[in-house]
């Protein structure tokens, strides 16, 4: 892994069937992920309808070290059995509140919300400009966003399954056959998350809570004396995808070369 891939935005994911607020994980995620700068984002579920909160500022004070008062406030607002959140490292666009994570998209009946890191070799022909939606952001992440919503919706119309799985394996398939950029995305539609491992590890944790267990997943190792399980792509195969109802993964299977 060179040191550019090293140094790029960070990923978080909480899944459950249990509303919870992860602020002690988002906490510690906001901690190890510090140089990461260019602001944050946390999605969460409400009654199926996604809330974000977004800053271009970072999550950590720069001044004293501590989380900034922002970010900490953000964490004590989401309750959620879905919660994703995003540290960024500019790479492409600029430095703003709409070019953060996670992104927020309705189609097919859901909210979806997504964060990624890496880089796309092309995004300004992802999608051509009368068919975007997310018009203020310039950065390449929403335009795979846009891509993969339009992929997807395609794949569902045109297949009798009707499979979300599968729809969603297609359409990141699709984005890694047109674009030769690097992809780690986190996919959810308030339901089940979708994780697509592409150019860096994952750490999976699986914590037991009274009310009911939850899935964490993350970029980054958040804590040093639990086991986390470290999941790579397989060194023959393009990309994995992995599947989360609530705690479960329900699916574990790679993107062919």
């Amino acid at each position: 892994m060179t040191e550019l891939s090293q140094h790029e935005c960070d990923l978080f994911l909480l899944s459950s069937h249990q509303d919870y607020f992860a602020d002690s994980a988002l906490t510690r995620f906001a901690g190890r992920g510090s140089r990461n700068i260019h602001g944050w984002g946390i999605a969460g579920y409400h009654r199926g309808r996604a809330n974000v909160l977004r800053s271009a500022d970072p999550a950590m004070d720069r001044c004293g070290g501590d989380l900034s008062r922002e970010f900490y406030m953000a964490t004590k607002a989401v309750s959620s059995s879905i919660i994703l959140g995003h540290l960024r490292f500019l790479s492409a666009g600029k430095v703003s509140e709409f070019n953060n994570h996670p992104f927020k998209l309705s189609f097919l009946g859901y909210d979806w919300t997504m964060v990624h890191n890496g880089t796309a070799i092309s995004h300004e022909t992802l999608v051509p400009h009368n068919e975007r939606l997310l018009l203020e952001s310039d950065n390449d992440s929403a335009r795979i966003f846009e891509f993969l919503r339009k992929r997807i919706i395609e794949y569902y119309l045109r297949d009798s399954r009707k499979s979300l799985i599968e729809g969603c394996r297609k359409a990141y398939a699709d984005l890694l056959e047109t674009d030769g950029g690097e992809f780690n995305i986190i996919l959810s539609n308030g339901h089940i998350s979708f994780v697509f491992i592409h150019h860096r590890t994952f750490y999976l944790l699986n914590r037991k809570k009274e009310m009911g267990d939850a899935a964490l997943l993350s970029t980054l190792r958040l804590t040093d004396d639990e086991e986390w399980i470290a999941i790579e792509e397989r060194q023959n195969k393009e990309a994995k995808m992995l599947v989360f109802s609530g705690p479960s993964l329900i699916f574990n299977g790679d993107i062919p070369r």
